[in-house]
């Protein structure tokens, strides 16, 4: 991510909450400038240009901010509030231009499937009335449904492991501790992530809680700190077919159909219920991270 870019997410993540009015204090003074470098961004820039809901940086393939307007002249109510007075939203459901004479429907169409190919974030603002923006923090696409509609969630930019880092400040305390401890809170984390979508092992349907296990499918330690948390990089699998998946004597095509490694034994393969004809459940962004695996972890 280019660190302009960067630096405008982290911006919308710090004035989450703020009342912005007018157009001074998103896209500048006068037509065709922009907001002056400051304490977020070390360049001149724009929070977004106000034409349109997406926007989508001339020349760049993503969209970096959204305007949610709410209005009936528009796509109706699209944001699901958590707590509204404190600008918290559960998820909103972002509708692309819908009109087919509009010749940038389909640029902002391929920018929001870039974000969501990719993880990428983008700063979302709410259209309270004419000339009044709030600021909502950032949010992630999370699915496309068939409808359409984009469906967005509340993201923190902030590094989740940050708090503890600073903590852990004692520069007696081992190095190794202070990375199994981040570790092993990040595993916490990601298998919340995982419990909140499914409730039992994706091969062989065991759903006691506290007996399965949220498994990476592409390595914590082959990982950047957002894929280590990303809920696709993962299932809840049981603790033998976790082992399986984590040794490479598993994996999945990207239809979901099982691929047994020449290692293992008839009898291993009966006992553990595997057979050639098992499939399992795939959302797309899975499919990145199979591939992954598929090429890096597997053994044939």
């Amino acid at each position: 991510m280019e660190v302009v870019h960067e630096a405008i997410l982290r911006k919308f993540e710090f004035l989450k909450g703020s009342l912005i009015v007018g157009k001074a204090g998103i896209k500048g003074y006068k037509s065709g400038e922009k907001l002056p470098p400051d304490q977020y961004v070390p360049e001149a820039h724009i929070l977004h240009n106000l034409v349109r809901g997406f926007y989508k940086p001339a020349g760049k393939p993503y969209i970096l901010s959204y305007q949610a307007t709410e209005s009936s002249n528009n796509y109706g109510e699209q944001i699901v509030w958590g707590d509204e007075n404190r600008s918290e939203f559960s998820r909103i459901e972002l509708a692309p231009p819908n009109k087919e004479n509009d010749n940038s429907r389909k640029s902002d169409i391929t920018a929001a499937r870039y974000n969501f190919k990719n993880n990428i974030p983008f700063g979302i603002l709410h259209k309270v009335k004419k000339g009044h923006n709030r600021i909502l923090g950032l949010g992630i696409i999370t699915s496309e449904r068939n409808d359409g509609i984009f469906v967005v969630e509340p993201f923190n930019y902030k590094d989740p492991f940050h708090t503890l880092k600073e903590l852990i400040k004692d520069e007696e305390i081992n190095t190794n501790y202070m990375t199994e401890v981040i570790q092993r809170r990040g595993q916490e984390i990601f298998k919340m992530k995982l419990l909140n979508d499914y409730t039992e092992c994706a091969i062989c349907k065991m759903d006691e809680p506290s007996m399965l296990i949220a498994s990476h499918i592409k390595p914590w330690r082959y990982s950047s700190n957002l894929e280590r948390l990303d809920k696709y990089n993962g299932f809840l699998l049981c603790p033998n077919h976790d082992k399986l998946f984590d040794k490479g004597l598993i994996t999945f095509t990207d239809e979901g159909k099982v691929v047994i490694s020449s290692l293992l034994t008839p009898k291993t393969k009966e006992i553990l219920g595997l057979a050639d004809s098992l499939c399992i459940y795939l959302e797309n962004p899975h499919k990145k991270y199979l591939s992954w695996h598929r090429e890096n972890c597997f053994k044939e």
